[in-house]
């Protein structure tokens, strides 16, 4: 047992990360090792934090230090938020920037619209005057309507349900989604189908990897968005969830 620990932490010492496959390749070179044992030793010495965790199958010896993120929203969105809240000054309200999806993903892709998420009884209401405004701006389209009709590089507006207790942040006087709300968003909106699949999990665990997000936030959100499951099961196999 002893040999096999020390024979990992010698090929992880020089290295950034190192993936499964190539630890396995290597360590049957010199010793004979299944997978599976493989994989006891691995989770072991993940829970002794000798090493770390960084996505499906890629490891590290380098304890990685989380960032707090910072939400941004261009003037564009700001000035939105700050023209619906004198109009509404009775509902909430939450802008989202679209840009800000390409700080999290693999395949970069331009995404300018703007989602502002308010009561559900107000949408029509807030739809109606931002049209009225002069906006291009959809009503809480679904995912053939948007694959359909909406170029989402083009800049345009979203209006969809704001759902309780979800969670927000303050930016420049605008409410804005926290990174937990972001994750499960993705993960649930009809608008946010292209996202779907692979590339939401690597953004998630880019994510969790990159930036403090809190579990209990991230798992009570996902609980009333019918996503606790699926979110637990993918921060079980990021082994974040501890």
């Amino acid at each position: 047992m002893i040999e096999t620990r020390a024979a990992i932490l010698t090929y992880v010492e020089n290295r950034e990360s190192f993936q499964f496959a190539d630890l396995y390749s290597y360590l049957n070179s010199i010793i004979n090792i299944s997978k599976v044992t493989l994989s006891w030793y691995l989770r072991d010495m993940v829970k002794e934090n000798l090493l770390f965790k960084l996505g499906r199958g890629i490891y590290t010896s380098r304890q990685q230090q989380t960032m707090c993120y910072t939400p941004r929203l261009r003037d564009k969105a700001i000035k939105i938020g700050k023209l619906i809240a004198p109009a509404f000054p009775f509902i909430k309200t939450s802008i989202f920037d679209g840009q800000v999806l390409a700080d999290f993903q693999h395949h970069i892709s331009s995404n300018n619209l703007i989602y502002i998420e308010v009561e559900r009884e107000a949408m029509e209401s807030v739809f109606h005057w931002l049209k009225g405004e002069g906006y291009s701006v959809y009503l809480n389209p679904n995912k053939d309507f948007v694959y359909d009709n909406i170029d989402i590089s083009k800049d345009a507006l979203i209006v969809k349900p704001l759902i309780s207790e979800s969670p927000l942040t303050e930016v420049r006087g605008i409410y804005t989604p926290r990174l937990e709300k972001i994750l499960v968003d993705i993960l649930c909106d009809d608008d946010m189908d292209y996202l779907h699949g692979s590339e939401w999990h690597y953004i998630f665990d880019h994510v969790i990897n990159t930036y403090s997000v809190n579990r209990s936030t991230l798992l009570r959100y996902a609980s009333r968005r019918n996503a606790k499951v699926k979110i637990a099961k993918a921060l079980k196999n990021l082994k974040a969830y501890d």
